[in-house]
């Protein structure tokens, strides 16, 4: 019996081959991937100044200008140049001495899902 050490032209062929498959392949999913990072700091970014702004209205008094009701646009709009936020608050819901507040940021991109709204609701009793 002949013995045959190493690999042959034909192998080492079929291997680059199945490596240039597979890194191709890889190299597909990397823009999906950016995206969907992009879009979920997007979201997390959208949904922290959300956050902040109920409780800065949180912290001011009952009757203070930024709970009156109707809709309110930040005065720091655009935030990080691409979020924009603002709050309406309804008086009276779900009760009456209680305000209804819904912080919504908008952020310009090419998908649907590019708002993020929190609610929460005052009351006068604090």
């Amino acid at each position: 019996m002949n013995s045959q050490k190493g690999f042959g032209l034909i192998e080492i062929l079929i291997a680059m081959v199945l490596f240039g498959i597979g890194i191709s392949l890889a190299m597909r999913t990397l823009p999906e991937s950016n995206v969907a990072t992009t879009r979920g700091r997007n979201i997390t970014k959208a949904t922290n100044l959300a956050q902040q702004k109920i409780e800065e209205l949180l912290s001011v008094p009952y009757s203070d200008a930024d709970l009156n009701a109707g809709t309110h646009n930040d005065p720091e709009n655009p935030i990080d140049l691409s979020f924009t936020r603002s709050w309406v608050v309804a008086d009276n819901v779900p009760v009456n001495g209680m305000k209804q507040i819904d912080v919504t940021v908008i952020w310009e991109t090419a998908s649907k899902d590019s708002t993020v709204t929190l609610q929460t609701y005052l009351t006068s009793r604090r």
